[in-house]
Order: C-alpha cells, then sequence, then structure tokens
C-alpha cells in the first residue's frame, strides 16, 4: 500500500516537472533588453555613423537583423535598422542583405518595398564587387522609387561593373524618373575623380496614407 502511494507521488512529480516551462536563459534575457533598448533608440534616431550604433549595442548585428526581419515590428523602426546596418558589413550582414533582396525583389507590398529601398542602399555602401548584379533584381520592382534606389545603390558601390549595369537598364527603363537618375549616375560614375553619392534619407511619414511630394532625384544625406 505504502509501495504505491509512493510510486503515485513519484509519478505526479516527474509529470509537473515535464509540464513546466523552462525557465529563460540568461543569454535570451539579456537579448531581449538589447533589443528592447536598441528599438528604443530607433524610435527617434536614424542611425548615422558605426560609432554610434556601436554605441546603442556593442554587438548590434544580431539585434539589428532580428528588428528588420520581425513582420510585427513597426514599420519605420524596421527600415531603420535595414539603414543601420550599412555600417556592419559582417558576413551575417551581408548574407541577410543579399538574402532579403532576393527573396523580395519583386514585392508589393508598401513596408517591403520600404525596407528594400534600405537594403538597396545598404548594399551600395558596403561596396562589394557583386552589388551591381545583386542590385539589378531590383528593376523587376514595379516601384519607381524601388528602381530609383537600386541605382543610386549600384552607383554607390562603385563596382567595377556598375556603368554597364546602369546602361543596360537605360535601354529599356520607361519610368521618366528613374532614367533621369540613371543619367545622372552614369555623369558622376564616368566624371573624373567622382565622389560615391550621399544615401537618401529613410522616410519619416511611415505610416500615413496621403499622397507625398514629388522629391528630387538626387537625394541627401542617409
Amino acid at each position: 500500500m505504502h509501495l504505491t502511494y509512493l510510486a503515485m507521488l513519484v509519478s505526479v512529480s516527474l509529470s509537473a516537472l515535464l509540464a513546466a516551462p523552462a525557465a529563460a536563459s540568461p543569454d535570451a534575457g539579456h537579448a531581449k533588453s538589447e533589443r528592447a533598448r536598441v528599438e528604443s533608440y530607433l524610435e527617434s534616431h536614424d542611425v548615422s555613423s558605426a560609432a554610434e550604433v556601436r554605441g546603442v549595442s556593442p554587438s548590434p548585428d544580431k539585434t539589428l537583423i532580428a528588428i528588420a526581419s520581425d513582420e510585427h515590428a513597426e514599420r519605420l523602426i524596421r527600415s531603420r535598422a535595414v539603414a543601420a546596418l550599412r555600417f556592419l558589413p559582417s558576413s551575417d550582414v551581408q548574407e541577410f542583405l543579399t538574402k532579403l533582396i532576393q527573396d523580395k525583389a519583386t514585392a508589393t507590398d508598401p513596408t517591403d518595398r520600404l525596407i528594400l529601398r534600405r537594403a538597396a542602399i545598404a548594399v551600395g555602401w558596403m561596396a562589394g564587387a557583386d552589388a551591381p548584379d545583386l542590385l539589378a533584381t531590383l528593376f523587376a520592382n514595379e516601384d519607381v522609387e524601388v528602381r530609383v534606389d537600386a541605382v543610386l545603390g549600384i552607383s554607390m558601390s562603385r563596382a567595377g561593373t556598375a556603368t554597364g549595369t546602369l546602361r543596360k537598364q537605360l535601354a529599356v527603363e520607361s519610368a521618366p524618373r528613374v532614367r533621369q537618375q540613371i543619367e545622372r549616375q552614369l555623369v558622376a560614375l564616368e566624371a573624373p575623380n567622382s565622389q560615391t553619392n550621399q544615401a537618401p534619407a529613410p522616410e519619416k511619414a511611415a505610416t500615413s496614407k496621403k499622397k507625398q511630394p514629388s522629391r528630387e532625384p538626387m537625394r541627401g544625406g542617409f
């Protein structure tokens, strides 16, 4: 009788242990805290330097990628996270941006398109030799602004194939704004001692549905 009762107690105890949720690891708690800190900063800041982003987080790569990948995160914060990645040209960041552009190249969702635009500038900023080939996939997007920023990213990369890629698109591009931007970037690329254009500023009115006024093709600071 006593043995049966003891066996029942042991069985109940084991069941309770198995059903109990696993305690959060210290690393998980640290990651959550760091993400909250970075998101709070991005709510009111456009990151403008590597020193600035590392001042917010000593190891920001994974945190920024997590924020940028989170479809439930606020649109402007996600776009600022992608923009900040341009200062962190690690293999993980480059792999993330490459996959993002490849997967979302023809996106129609407004948030995806905004993030694509930031990714295009980030890739161009990193000046990889394969940037023109990657960013040329964005010319398939129906959104003019995505294609304009693809042009800027290709030009900023200063890769050896940048001029040829832009000339190829100019031959088939129908949108006047995109054509104008290609022509301007070709002039800049072919000018002696030309300087890389500054990246465009992230959009502020991310949630507004009102039609935005048209902007000049050449854009100011990031």
